[in-house]
Formats: C-alpha cells, sequence, structure tokens
C-alpha cells in the first residue's frame, strides 16, 4: 500500500506545474521577442512579446 507523503492532491501538483511551466514560456518568449499564441474564444490568437507582462520569478 502506498503511503502518502504529499501536502497536496495530484492534481494541485499537476495545476502547480503547469503554472509554472507558463511562466517560463512567457518569459522566455519575452525575452527573445517572440509572440505567444494561445487560444481564446475559440480561436488560434497571437499576442506580441510587447504585450506580454512580466512574471514574477
Amino acid at each position: 500500500m502506498m503511503k502518502r507523503h504529499l501536502k497536496s492532491s495530484l492534481p494541485a501538483l499537476a495545476e502547480k506545474a503547469l503554472k509554472e511551466a507558463v511562466k517560463e514560456v512567457v518569459k522566455e518568449n519575452k525575452k527573445a521577442g517572440l509572440p505567444l499564441i494561445v487560444w481564446k474564444d475559440g480561436k488560434v490568437v497571437k499576442i506580441p512579446s510587447s504585450k506580454l507582462k512580466k512574471t514574477g520569478s
């Protein structure tokens, strides 16, 4: 039987990891001057790097 040593649930840990990955992608795209491609309102949208907000870290 597996002991539960995790303070957070697996979905919570996955969500945290995903949010950290998104922050890193935004940071790298802004630094490289690349647009961020996202899905918004059922469409693909390109956000210019000049419009990306700085992220913490």
